[in-house]
């Protein structure tokens, strides 16, 4: 991916397609911490940048400082197909509410994936199949990070962010939410009475949808 690419205001347009992962309760720096240093050192993952125009450049820092109600984002690059190696901009925020949750959201903006597929809204994989290599690298990501920092919850879609968390998460908006997969750790399979369904990933977790 060239500079010009990647700092072009128009690739970055009309939402984006996410990886949303919440650790519950907020406030825990450490916990968030361990997650970034687990997505810097994932081999699907470049960056770390504060601006886009630092692309390539220095990255950031971490740990991260983490002020109370705020969102602060950075950028970085996915590959997405190990084949081809090929790459998509990302963005990468860390978001605190006070009283609930922080979240790591790991984003790649729609018009950056129309310049390389051929897409087709809503964003589901039965409408675009080239979604499920996404899906998959955005849940291998999941992996690597609980490995290091075990989080509450993760799901994956388009806009995704905002749309459940651990606390309000149930089957049925499970079954309702047909756009949205979610991966999910021993206690919230325990809670809903899903253990051994859905997709058995590393380290207890399974994904749904």
């Amino acid at each position: 991916m060239d500079y010009d690419f990647y700092t072009n205001p128009e690739n970055w347009t009309d939402g984006f397609y996410e990886l949303s992962i919440e650790y519950h309760p907020f406030g825990n720096d450490q916990r968030v911490n361990e997650a970034l240093f687990a997505l810097e050192k994932s081999r699907f993952f470049s960056g770390f940048w504060e601006e886009k125009k630092d692309y390539q450049k220095r990255s950031i820092s971490l740990p991260i400082h983490i002020e109370e109600e705020s969102v602060k984002s950075y950028y970085g690059t996915l590959i997405l197909f190990e084949s081809t190696n090929e790459e998509l901009p990302c963005m990468i925020s860390v978001i605190r509410i006070e009283g609930e949750s922080d979240w790591l959201d790991i984003s790649i903006p729609q018009a950056a994936f129309e310049k390389v597929f051929s897409c087709r809204y809503p964003l589901t994989t039965e409408l675009n199949p080239w979604l499920e290599e996404i899906n998959d690298v955005f849940a291998r990501l999941a992996e690597a990070i609980y490995l290091k920092s075990p989080f509450d919850f993760a799901m994956v879609g388009d806009e995704i962010s905002g749309e459940a968390n651990q606390e309000e998460l149930t089957l049925e908006l499970m079954k309702n939410k047909i756009y949205m997969t979610c991966i999910l750790p021993t206690p919230l399979l325990n809670r809903l009475g899903l253990n051994g369904k859905g997709t058995a990933l590393s380290n207890e977790l399974r994904k749904f949808g």
